[in-house]
């Protein structure tokens, strides 16, 4: 699992949004709770992205799921491009 953090307070109905713009139309984005968003490409089990409020800090924890061959195709292909598009929306905390 793989953590980004901000000081930004972001819901995830904001998170949605940004990801959805910034990864573009290859990528399905939906919120699927009050803290959860999915992100996924056609035919692949999405990953799962779970905001958290802490001490003042948003935290994004990136998660993959569904089976090893899922699991592969998101650590390889969707949760790096993730991980870069909340590093570039939200600065990273100190």
């Amino acid at each position: 699992m793989s953590h980004v953090q901000t000081k930004q307070d972001v819901n995830v109905d904001e998170l949605e949004h940004t990801l959805s713009e910034a990864l573009g139309p290859h990528f399905r984005v939906n919120a699927t709770g009050p803290s959860k968003v999915k992100v996924g490409r056609t035919g692949v089990i999405p990953s799962e992205i779970e905001i958290a409020h802490a001490n003042g800090m948003t935290v994004f924890k990136i998660r993959t799921t569904g089976l090893i061959i899922s699991r592969i195709v998101q650590a390889t292909s969707i949760n790096p491009r993730v991980r870069r598009a909340l590093e570039v929306a939200y600065p990273q905390a100190a």
